[in-house]
């Protein structure tokens, strides 16, 4: 396996300081000129390496011989299916399934393009939703138009389905169905969330988390095992460094070898970005990463210790759902008790129903599949709320009916909020985590107390929410696992986009990513809560992404962008209710259609 490793500059190590993991090397930017002509030599040397895997693209030829291999057009064709946006086209991109062994075959790649609608065409920009897990062909083939009016109407809008996702083939398929994992999942830890008592230095409460630990380790011991037996070896290769290597490979498929790759990720495509960048610095055209991942923690650290940095605003954003439903009053907002009403109280109230389901789960009966709300299932619910603030009026209502005794609507949205069908996720992250020795059930728990006690009461609610562990009992090792350099000089800058209270990917993530890359990025910062700047529209940041991809124009320097919405309807007769162009209000609704089909709200 190819292993590249290296921090960037020191900033980075020292935020995971005192952490018992083995951090490797160090990186900095060098003038050394022994430095410089040793890379310089590697460099041609991969760019041979690379000029002659590109030729070698694996392809049926016309006499029907596999093993001849050319460089071959996508072939696109009219795409068939619900809500497909009139002139999308979809196809797949043929492509090396080891790009390091050209005897393993080939990968099906799932792709939608929808075509730039100006003259003045200026290339393909690749669209990732995030996840990991995330099928992205819909970006396009859905809301290709919405995209595009965010992007720029020059640009073909090129959505994918990453490794192992939707339509991409081979497929991560560990169960015979989606139904069979569903199945596997029910009623357990990983399905349910963990419980947490409201005393967290009780020791009975340390003891039970221990437990759900144990459990969570053999479900994903289980899990992974049945995987290495029904995928083998094709499970290796679903990681980002293969997704990074897919989009440059595509790029020359669509545009030619000399084409700039462009690209806008979210979330978790925020990761991509972070590896596309820096694996092919020279080759870097616009991209925009938007609600930003750590993806130095992501590739070097154990999945239990990113929740310490990770979840720095997402009590932030819990606290601010409490405050907007307090402004909004009780005519909009459920859990509102009157008008006016302190917004600690409501917290208080939605806390101790929390806290009480830990001793009496409510049974539910009515749920499209019936069981019981736990405190586990009500705080996952809470945290998915408080990535999408549009929903947080629907939210609100579910949670007081809860309150009420009816716990139906919480039930069914975590259903329906499900989109995952199998081990897709587990198959990016666990090929990009570095191996590491395998924690004990109280190394992880006293791990998470922490993290409850001062940092976020999400804690554990986000270990199943962003099912990333069990990496220790991943079966198999890929092609070639990117570790960085993550400072990398680019041939240009890229936008970075980080909310204020991202309960996801905190603000600081951004911070970090623009510090490591230094002049070639820039931090514009979205003044709002909500997992992306999709959450809630803003103009403002809009037009800064729009003269982006127009032509490389970047926004000043600690530049903050308010909203243009509410979470919550504004009253009748308020005073605070923008009025927009014709322009502007088609750019906010493409905000809203783009966050439907990215977020599935």
């Amino acid at each position: 396996m190819k292993d590249y490793y290296n921090w960037g500059t020191g900033a980075e190590k020292a935020r995971y300081d005192g952490l018992s993991y083995p951090l490797e090397g160090s990186h900095t930017r060098s003038s050394s000129r022994t430095k410089w002509f040793g890379r310089a030599a590697l460099f041609v040397g991969f760019c041979i390496a690379c000029s002659t895997l590109l030729k070698r693209h694996y392809y049926v030829n016309e006499t029907g011989l596999e093993g001849q291999y050319r460089i071959a057009k996508v072939k696109w064709s009219a795409c068939t299916g619900e809500n497909v946006a009139p002139g999308a086209e979809c196809g797949y991109a043929i492509v090396p399934l080891d790009y390091f062994n050209a005897s393993a075959g080939v990968a099906k790649i799932a792709l939608g393009r929808y075509k730039a609608t100006s003259r003045n065409r200026k290339g393909s920009v690749f669209l990732n939703p995030g996840g990991p897990g995330g099928a992205g062909k819909s970006l396009a083939t859905i809301a290709g138009p919405s995209f595009q009016r965010l992007i720029g109407v020059e640009y073909d809008m090129i959505g994918f389905d990453p490794r192992g996702i939707g339509e991409t083939e081979p497929k991560t398929q560990c169960f015979p169905s989606p139904e069979a994992h569903s199945a596997f999942i029910a009623n357990t830890v990983l399905e349910r969330g963990y419980d947490v008592g409201p005393n967290l230095t009780d020791p009975l409460n340390r003891n039970h988390l221990i437990q759900q630990q144990r459990d969570a380790d053999a479900l994903w011991e289980t899990q992974f095992k049945i995987c290495a037996q029904t995928m083998g070896d094709r499970l290796k290769y679903m990681g980002t460094s293969t997704v990074a290597r897919d989009i440059d490979y595509i790029t020359t498929l669509l545009e030619g070898e000399d084409a700039l790759i462009n690209f806008y990720g979210l979330s978790y495509g925020t990761v991509i970005g972070q590896y596309l960048v820096n694996m092919f610095p020279e080759r870097v055209g616009r991209v925009i990463i938007d609600g930003v991942v750590d993806a130095i923690a992501w590739a070097t650290l154990p999945s239990y210790k990113w929740e310490r940095f990770w979840q720095t605003s997402t009590d932030t954003a819990y606290e601010m759902f409490m405050a907007d439903c307090a402004k909004a009053g009780p005519t909009e907002c459920a859990l509102a008790k009157a008008d006016g009403e302190d917004p600690a109280d409501i917290l208080a109230r939605v806390e101790a129903f929390v806290e009480k389901l830990y001793y009496e789960p409510l049974a539910v009966p009515d749920a499209k599949v019936p069981g019981i709300l736990t405190n586990g299932r009500a705080r996952l619910f809470l945290l998915g709320a408080l990535e999408s603030p549009s929903s947080w009026p629907k939210a609100a209502h579910a949670f007081n009916q809860a309150m009420n005794g009816h716990g139906a609507a919480i039930l069914n949205s975590l259903r329906a909020s499900q989109y995952l069908s199998d081990l897709e996720r587990s198959a990016v992250s666990c090929n990009d985590n570095k191996p590491f020795p395998a924690p004990t059930p109280e190394e992880v728990i006293d791990e998470q107390l922490y993290v409850l006690e001062h940092v976020s009461r999400f804690g554990l609610s986000v270990v199943v929410s962003e099912p990333d562990a069990g990496c220790q009992y991943w079966p198999v090792t890929p092609p070639e696992r990117f570790l960085g350099p993550w400072n990398n000089t680019l041939r240009n800058p890229i936008l970075i986009i980080s909310n204020t209270a991202d309960p996801a990917t905190p603000l600081v993530n951004g911070k970090l990513v623009h510090e490591t890359l230094g002049n070639s990025s820039r931090l514009l910062v979205q003044d709002s809560p909500g997992h992306c700047s999709l959450a809630l529209p803003s103009l403002c940041t809009i037009k800064a992404m729009r003269a982006f991809f127009a032509n490389g124009t970047l926004p000043q320097e600690g530049t903050v962008c308010s909203v243009d919405a509410s979470p919550f309807p504004q009253r009748v007769g308020s005073t605070d209710v923008a009025a927009y162009s014709a322009e502007d209000g088609k750019l906010l609704d493409s905000v809203r259609r783009a966050a439907e089909v990215v977020f599935g709200k």
